[in-house]
């Protein structure tokens, strides 16, 4: 018998902790329930579910050096002038 293996699965009411459930939210998402919560009519849309996420980024700013830039997400926004935010981040 390999006792190594072994694990003792017996545990008291007391030993067990409660658990949390916690929901990983994209950015546009978190973005965009603040937005709704301001009164805002907002969607957060699914990360890489449009073209213009797909496009490469460049900074005119500084320089010809291209900066990457890491995409985190889109948020539709109903019933304004502009309709779609692109959430972008440099790294």
């Amino acid at each position: 018998m390999n006792e190594a293996n072994t694990v003792n699965t017996s545990h008291s009411h007391e030993d067990i902790e409660e658990l949390e459930t916690i929901k990983i939210e994209n950015l546009n998402e978190t973005f965009a329930s603040q937005m709704n919560k301001m009164g805002m009519n907002v969607e957060a849309v699914p990360i890489g579910t449009l073209n213009m996420e797909r496009e490469e980024y460049y900074n005119n700013d500084i320089g010809s050096n291209p900066i990457f830039i890491t995409n985190r997400g889109c948020i539709k926004i109903k019933d304004k002038e502009v309709s779609m935010i692109q959430i972008i981040q440099r790294n």
